[in-house]
């Protein structure tokens, strides 16, 4: 056997026990299959040695034999199959041997190789042991050479067929930490990750079907497949910093070329890199709506119809400038279906609320500022006038049905129309934004590209019937074509579950939440995992004293990012669960409701 690759072995099996090592028995390596598979809680890794770097046709070879190997393979009592472009691929080289990776794989030596293998759990142990036996049974030149540290199982533990993979029952699968359930999904969404589609695509589905989960895991497939830049966004404002850790625990190899970030911070560099300095503002932004609104809006027809101003802010930033008109569109404005949007505007109070824009942008001028939906607007221009020389590879638009049209023009302009460049997620049931619209308003065509998702992975029986009891004003929009589902009426995957309610005072709703705070952790329910979510700012603050006269710790939700390491409760309103809390977010065990408040535990 080669020096390299009995050093690597022998290094495998002293430090990795109860790993398996699957060697291919044969002593050449041909670059079209494995040579050795390590798989244990750590992920599955395949290497290969070599001293030239790996091209894309061996890549795809190899990727198409770890396909053979473990596609399809599943976790027992559940429907869940391994995804196979979790698999972690190695080239051994030389130690003097300088070879560059181009990202779709790792290069190591026989000395360095720990490096490469290091990392969180994302398997259960049963799941390592089943994946080995698919692997040695599909191909019998794989031979193992596992050092194990405990006693074969037998019986209904024992490692079963190749179609089954033994791991817990789906219940506890699904509550392991988000790297180790990671790296299984449903059927259904694993089909989603490499399929091909022709143009831009869109994944629909209620709240906790998978949708984030599916792109993050199609993001990290189109690493593997290409080496160009990666782009994930959204409007919402701590959701990129969320799914930048998840995706590189599923693509580590490629973070350096991926980007997680709002889409205003993107057209801020944009405009940046370009030499086009300007500032946005939001601040006086309000001032200038405010002012707008003292001198045309209070005392006129639009007071008398909804004095609250906000109502009227949302539909200029909503309707009018998140659509690119100008102050000289009003006939384009007198015609537009207002999508979401509660109440029938006729002409004359449309002209009421162009007067009101028209003052607002009168204002913002000689203030001279950008708004939210000026930077959006200054960034499509300047890519219409210059387009990028360097295209995005992918580019996935998270919790799309929040975009404003403006936005989803300005996604279409970074990534274009190429095959599997640009993937929408969405759901229009969850839109925090008032005023819709439909995708194809924004010139983007995805007929036939669409995909709906349907079971909930993330909640129990229970928590899903209750939030199914709140379910919102926003009708279900299907934002172009899709058939939409209500979080009422989709599956469940997780059955159980507590729910309860209870009503009285200030002093007793206080009471009650401390108690059920003390029950959940007497459950063994860690406070990282555990949420009080109100319905305003008031009880925010209510409550967030309270938990200090309590002595427990507390996180606002905005400051929020995916990292459960600090054991506090997470603590905000309702609108900032879903604007900010990342999916998947472990609230699936207890559930806590009263008028004011609601634990989730």
């Amino acid at each position: 056997m080669p020096t390299r690759r009995r050093n690597l072995i022998s290094g495998l099996l002293a430090d990795r026990r109860g790993w398996h090592v699957l060697v291919r028995d044969r002593l050449e390596s041909t670059r079209d299959r494995v040579d050795l598979l390590l798989i244990g809680t750590g992920g599955v890794f395949a290497f290969v040695f070599g001293d030239q770097p790996l091209d894309g046709t061996e890549i795809a070879r190899l990727r198409a034999h770890l396909q053979q190997l473990l596609d399809g393979v599943r976790v027992s009592g559940s429907p869940h199959e391994f995804v196979t472009d979790t698999v972690r691929l190695v080239l051994v080289t030389a130690p003097h041997q300088r070879v560059r990776s181009d990202g779709r794989f790792l290069v190591v030596s026989e000395i360095d190789y720990p490096r490469a293998i290091a990392g969180p759990k994302r398997l259960s142990r049963g799941a390592a042991d089943g994946l080995a036996r698919a692997a040695a049974q599909r191909d019998r030149q794989l031979v193992s050479l596992s050092v194990e540290d405990r006693p074969e199982t037998t019986g209904a533990d024992a490692l079963i067929g190749v179609d089954e993979l033994v791991d817990q029952e789906r219940e506890r699968a699904l509550r392991e930490p988000l790297p180790s359930w990671m790296t299984f999904l449903d059927p259904a969404q694993r089909a989603l990750v490499t399929k091909n589609y022709s143009g831009p695509a869109r994944i629909a589905g209620p709240a906790g079907t998978g949708k984030t989960v599916v792109a993050l895991h199609r993001m990290a497939s189109r690493a593997h497949r290409t080496t160009g830049k990666l782009l994930f966004t959204t409007f919402v404002r701590n959701l990129p910093r969320c799914q930048e850790r998840a995706f590189a625990r599923l693509a580590p190899f490629a973070v350096d070329r991926a980007q997680f970030m709002t889409l205003h911070a993107w057209a801020g560099q944009l405009l940046d890199s370009r030499n086009h300095h300007v500032t946005m503002n939001l601040t006086k932004a309000d001032n200038a709506f405010n002012l707008a609104w003292s001198r045309v809006g209070s005392r006129g027809p639009l007071g008398a119809i909804e004095p609250d101003n906000r109502y009227w802010r949302a539909e200029i930033d909503r309707l009018i400038k998140g659509r690119g008109m100008g102050t000289d569109d009003f006939e384009e404005y007198a015609s537009v279906v207002r999508r979401g949007r509660t109440g029938v505007l006729r002409r004359d109070a449309r002209a009421a609320v162009w007067e009101l824009f028209r003052e607002y942008e009168k204002i913002r001028e000689e203030m001279n500022f950008l708004d939210a939906n000026d930077l959006i607007t200054a960034a499509l221009r300047e890519l219409q006038r210059e387009p990028l020389d360097d295209r995005y590879d992918m580019v996935v638009v998270d919790e799309v049905q929040d975009m404003t049209v403006q936005g989803l023009r300005l996604v279409h302009a970074i990534a274009g129309d190429a095959p599997n460049a640009l993937l929408l997620v969405g759901d229009g049931q969850q839109k925090i934004y008032a005023g819709g619209w439909r995708i194809a308003d924004a010139g983007i065509r995805i007929v036939g590209r669409g995909e709906l998702l349907k079971v909930n992975y993330r909640n129990c029986a229970e928590v899903m019937r209750l939030a199914a009891s709140f379910e919102g004003r926003n009708l279900v929009d299907d934002l172009d074509g899709i058939p939409a589902v209500t979080l009422g009426r989709a599956q469940t995957a997780l059955s159980g579950g507590e729910a309860v309610t209870w009503s009285g005072t200030d002093a007793e709703v206080e009471e009650a939440i401390h108690e059920q705070l003390q029950r959940i952790q007497e459950k063994g329910i860690p406070l990282s995992a555990t949420a009080l979510i109100t319905r305003t700012n008031h009880e925010t603050t209510r409550f967030r004293n309270a938990l200090r006269r309590w002595g427990i710790p507390f996180q606002d939700l905005q400051d929020y990012c995916g990292d459960d390491a600090e054991e506090s409760v997470k603590i905000g309103t309702v609108f900032r669960v879903a604007a900010q809390i990342p999916r998947p977010f472990p609230l699936t065990d207890h559930d806590v409701v009263d008028q004011g408040a609601v634990i989730l535990g």
